[in-house]
């Protein structure tokens, strides 16, 4: 009886993580037949930097941001140093002995307040703010704010992209990040809204800040909050999927955990504050935002019960011998299970329980080959050892989304400091 109950609670759940993934893979689908208007647009932009400790990384996106293909008069370069205790400060001096470039103290506030004290003191209606581990492909701004000659648009954001591939982590992550950039290309392009608002690097019309009161404290995840903020005041965000900024992602396991909960809490606090938002009359990309976050919510509560529950009563099936007990769980969580299981349709049937949980599987595949073509990435062999041992990977992430659960739910600290 019990076990009927738990295949029930199995086949809603996957069945609703089938859905869901369809729904995905068809706006992707779709969005190949809809090209994005691009207009000759080159205004004048302050690039705010906001900076903390970051004697390691500064250089390298001070260079990056000289070297970008745009009219350099028509650009203003300011640093917030937020109370940096290391070198950054003696570096960026040494930078401005040889750059134009404006460096602002501030008494580490925090990144919200150090955005704002930059903003207002620039002099551009079109401001760029850049993390400063952040490192810009050439023509990243010149794409950005070509979406401005539209005077609706407030915001735009590009596609970031792994950094340091220098960990067996960051190769899981390096498909991460491409699955959730195509994911935000297609629900920009198809609905000419965008969806997951990083501020690694993002544009900002300065009338709209001004409207909506800046950078609030308000949430951990800044960058959601203000862009939910800018639709709700009326007007476009847009994410650019061929502006790119290279990103440094979390090389062990501690660091993706305390940057992932965050994120995840902070994504769902500025969900929250924006709840009027939920509603028909808003963009299907806005619609999705709040439904990606709270399914996926939902789903890292009840799916990893259900696998372990799953994974422990096939297991006594197969442990005869050693090799039939590690091609079991290799085939569990690699991608060669969803292969074993349509090799093994003639002996065992279909169930509505292992079709769903196959096609789940293999939409997700083609979305992430897909991905990986789109963005043109050449590291084959890292990234097929990313794809095929993914399924362990999202197993963390979900243990991470309860965590990030949890830390809301107990929270203290309410937005971010460093």
């Amino acid at each position: 009886m019990a076990a009927d109950i738990i295949m029930i609670i199995g086949v809603f759940v996957f069945g609703g993580l089938f859905l869901f993934l369809a729904l995905v893979f068809i706006t992707s689908f779709i969005s190949l037949f809809k090209k994005p208007e691009k207009h000759d647009h080159e205004p004048s932009v302050s690039v705010v930097i906001p900076c903390y400790n970051e004697e390691k990384n500064i250089k390298q996106c001070l260079d990056s941001i000289s070297a970008l293909n745009y009219n350099h008069d028509k650009i203003e370069i300011l640093v917030v140093d937020d109370g940096s205790t290391d070198h950054t400060l003696k570096i960026l001096r040494l930078y401005r002995s040889r750059h134009p470039l404006k460096i602002i103290p501030a008494n580490h506030g925090g990144k919200s307040e150090s955005l704002n004290i930059g903003i207002k003191k620039s002099r551009n209606e079109i401001i760029f703010t850049v993390d400063a581990d952040t490192i810009l492909d050439k023509d990243a701004l010149r794409e950005l704010v070509r979406p401005f000659h539209s005077k609706k648009v407030g915001a735009t954001n590009g596609s970031c992209i792994v950094r340091n591939r220098n960990s067996l982590l960051s190769y899981f992550q390096n498909v991460e990040y491409h699955y959730n950039n195509l994911i935000r290309k297609s629900f920009s392009v198809l609905f000419n809204e965008g969806i997951w608002f990083y501020g690694a690097f993002a544009c900002y019309r300065r009338k709209v800040l001004e409207k909506i009161g800046y950078f609030k404290k308000e949430c951990l995840t800044e960058d959601a909050d203000i862009a939910l903020e800018i639709y709700s005041s009326g007007y476009k965000m847009v994410n650019v999927h061929d502006a790119f900024g290279y990103v440094l992602v979390p090389s062990n396991l501690i660091g993706l955990v305390k940057q992932r909960a965050r994120w995840w809490a902070g994504v769902l606090q500025a969900l929250k504050k924006n709840k009027h938002l939920f509603s028909r009359k808003s963009s299907p990309s806005i619609i999705f935002l709040f439904l990606n976050q709270y399914w996926w919510s939902f789903y890292a509560l009840i799916s990893l019960p259900l696998i372990a529950y799953q994974v422990y009563y096939w297991l006594p099936y197969n442990t005869e011998t050693f090799y039939m007990l590690f091609m079991y769980l290799f085939r569990w969580f690699t991608l060669l299970g969803p292969a074993y299981v349509i090799y093994k349709i003639p002996d065992w049937g279909l169930s509505i329980y292992s079709v769903f949980g196959v096609f789940s599987g293999i939409i997700s595949i083609l979305l992430i080959i897909k991905a990986l073509i789109l963005f043109r990435d050449k590291s084959h062999i890292k990234n097929l050892f990313g794809l095929f041992f993914y399924f362990p990977y999202t197993i963390i992430l979900n243990i991470i989304v309860l965590i990030g659960l949890i830390k809301l739910i107990f929270l203290k600290e309410k937005y971010f400091i460093d």
